[in-house]
């Protein structure tokens, strides 16, 4: 049985059509050509009986690649345990490099992609490791060869790229992140300089958030390494998948990439690692990764600016576990946080659309005129248009609002390729939310075409789910039994004419309240699993880690407009168990401005983390305000608590002492100030919260 694919291969004016068939055993004329080719070829491909051959045309696992008349190539192969074994790929020496290769190889792949993968095994002196990677192969490890000069033997591995129980999950992952040379040699060998920072990829909280990732850049450092370190670095990436993208595009992309450093450094690249620098940023543009990961300045000088252009970020390793953390974790926070740091919120102005077009985004295809053009319709609708600033004065974000039909639409939603960018795309998330629930509206569009990559992900991650290249999220401001959320949001889906939630129940699992009340807040269903605390907090401490009261002292940038952060206690006493909610109590007094004691805020609480300080501290820092030996000074038997918490939301009304007491009376709870984690009843945590949020 013959089956032919019209390939057209070539160069100039006058490409050549390439037939690829599997011939039966039937064709002698094919069957034979493809034997004389391989006896052509016995010196690197090893001698063959001609039976195979035979068998091989019927078993359909010979495919022969005709130019006209004329064998040009041939690929020999077995099917075995769901893999294609590859025994022989030979093409003509005068039909090399024209792409014979590769069409065989992808060609067999797309006939069994019901197997895993692709396996070749090569001696390694035959230095043919460029061709293997070149044809999307990767190394799985060597061993040595039989024959009495016992030379190496490389074995190569092309994916399919099925599920395994390695896979990440695809809906978890946040990051997806391509390694060079050094950061893989930190994860080798011992005593780097680097080491600790480069195995902080490998941490397990990371684990479903985090996918390294192989690009055929890394292959080629590792494949030309004449060392021990060749074994170990290849087994060391094994549990790492190789990525592969259009040829095409690679090489276009690596085209600009040198027309954008030629002028930088007119010499780059100057040697061959200078080259597979280059490569390195081109593979991870091209295969669509957000981020690279080395601790190679130089590469980072020359090549971040327009890496970033293309939606990737290169990072130290330890940069990579800090933003991922902020994916994970981090919620919106209010936005009185971005005045506290020194961000400003404003009108934009007539004239400032130069301005923004650095939040234009390049990479969804949108030009210069088709942002322009965008914010003069909004702002001839009627839109509300703002815009962030940062310190400094550049605008890093901005976005549009209007209302239709009982739904906040948002036209416009961007933010800046810069540091603080996905915590500024999260934080107008719930700048949205709070819009949302100030007119009333229970449902928010998302309809901007050129949405940023991190808004989009921080949309997403929020609970908005995408229908029709749209994306819609909840802002159900009800706080009461689970029928009573339930038929807020039914109406609030019927509004945007979208399918109704699943039914709810009382009593149901914290953990599932604890998400509902995330992705539909600030919706509060009160009669589930879901307990409540009382955090006492000192007054200082509440200045710097929530806000209340505002200090002349501006807060850090991060941490004031993170929406996550953490709270260091002693671990003795009430243990607060996640997921919960938490009210905070401030005490009086303070070291600037001080205010009555107060109920001031409410947040949900997500993890309690019991450790040594040092270990907290070292995992906590960039969400707390406490140092190391403050955290050591709370610790007992040696260890230490953090709370972890999100979604913090300062009351309008802060709730005095008194009223506090009165409230507690009626719902029989606890009269006196807490001084240490307190648990409330439901019913009380619903009268607090409606008081706090009452105008």
């Amino acid at each position: 049985m013959h089956t032919a694919y019209m390939l057209a291969v070539g160069s100039g004016d006058s490409p050549t059509s390439i037939d690829l068939v599997t011939p039966g055993p039937q064709d002698r004329e094919a069957i034979d050509a493809a034997i004389q080719l391989g006896n052509a070829a016995r010196a690197t491909l090893g001698h063959m009986p001609f039976s195979v051959y035979d068998d091989a045309a019927v078993k359909g696992t010979l495919l022969v690649a005709h130019a006209g008349e004329r064998v040009v190539g041939y690929a020999l192969f077995a099917l075995a345990r769901r893999r294609v074994r590859l025994s022989h790929l030979c093409v003509d020496p005068d039909w090399r490099g024209k792409g014979i290769a590769r069409l065989l190889v992808e060609q067999i792949s797309d006939l069994h992609q019901d197997h895993l993968g692709i396996a070749a095994r090569c001696r390694r002196d035959y230095r043919l490791g460029e061709m293997w990677i070149c044809l999307g192969f990767a190394q799985r490890g060597e061993r040595p060869g039989r024959g009495s000069s016992g030379e190496l033997l490389i074995d190569w591995w092309r994916d399919h790229d099925h599920p395994n129980l390695l896979s990440a999950d695809a809906d978890t992952i946040l990051v997806r992140a391509a390694i060079d040379m050094n950061v893989v040699r930190d994860l080798t060998e011992a005593g780097r300089t680097n080491a600790d920072e480069s195995h902080a990829l490998l941490a397990p909280h990371l684990v479903g958030l985090l996918e390294v990732v192989r690009t055929a850049a890394l292959n080629t450092e590792i494949d030309r390494l004449d060392s021990d370190l060749r074994a170990q670095c290849t087994d060391r990436v094994q549990t790492f998948p190789s990525v592969r993208s259009d040829s095409a595009a690679r090489v276009h992309i690596i085209d600009e990439l040198q027309r954008h450093t030629r002028p930088l450094d007119p010499a780059n690249p100057r040697d061959t690692q200078d080259l597979l620098d280059l490569q390195h940023v081109g593979d991870a543009i091209a295969a669509n990764l957000n981020v690279l990961v080395t601790n190679d300045q130089n590469l980072t000088r020359i090549y971040r600016e327009v890496a970033e252009r293309h939606g990737l970020r290169i990072m130290r390793p330890a940069d990579v576990v800090i933003h991922i953390d902020e994916l994970a974790h981090a919620e919106a926070y209010r936005p009185a946080s971005l005045l506290d740091t020194g961000y400003v919120e404003r009108r934009l102005r007539s004239g400032e659309n130069q301005t923004i077009e650095a939040l234009r985004n390049d990479a969804s295809g949108e030009r210069p005129r088709q942002l322009q053009g965008a914010l003069n319709k909004l702002a001839v609708s009627g839109a509300q248009r703002l815009g962030i600033y940062q310190p400094t004065g550049e605008l890093v974000a901005a976005y549009a609002t209007a209302e239709s039909s009982g739904v906040l639409r948002v036209p416009l939603l961007r933010v800046a390729n810069q540091p603080l960018a996905d915590t500024l795309a999260r934080q107008l998330l719930f700048r949205l939310r709070q819009s949302a629930r100030d007119a009333a509206l229970p449902m928010i569009q998302i309809t901007d075409p050129h949405m940023s990559p991190q808004a989009r992900l921080a949309a997403v991650d929020d609970g908005f789910q995408e229908t029709d290249g749209t994306l819609y999220g909840h802002a159900i401001a009800a706080v009461g039994p689970a029928a009573e959320v339930e038929r807020a949001a039914i109406s609030a889906t019927r509004s945007a004419g979208l399918p109704e939630p699943a039914p709810l129940r009382s009593g149901m699992p914290a953990v599932a309240v604890a998400e509902l009340e995330r992705v539909w807040w600030p919706a509060k269903i009160v009669d589930s699993e879901l307990p409540t605390y009382l955090i006492p907090i000192r007054q200082p401490f509440s200045s710097q880690l929530l806000g209340v009261p505002a200090s002349i002292f501006p807060r850090r940038d991060a941490l004031g407009i993170s929406r996550e952060h953490v709270y260091y206690r002693s671990p003795g006493g009430t243990r607060p168990q996640s997921p919960a909610r938490l009210l905070w109590y401030m005490s009086e007094g303070g070291t600037s401005t001080q205010q009555p004691a107060a109920i001031i805020a409410c947040s949900q609480l997500d993890a309690v983390v019991t450790a040594p300080p040092d270990d907290l501290y070292d995992r906590f820092q960039h969400l707390g305000i406490w140092d190391r030996s403050t955290v050591h000074g709370i610790a007992r038997d040696g260890y230490a608590q953090a709370l972890r918490f999100t979604n913090t939301e300062i009351f309008p009304r802060p709730i005095s002492r008194q009223t506090f007491r009165r409230l507690a009376l009626a719902h029989e709870g606890p009269a006196a100030p807490p001084q240490q984690p307190t648990r409330i009843a439901a019913t009380l945590f619903a009268a607090l919260y409606q008081e706090g949020r009452a105008q």
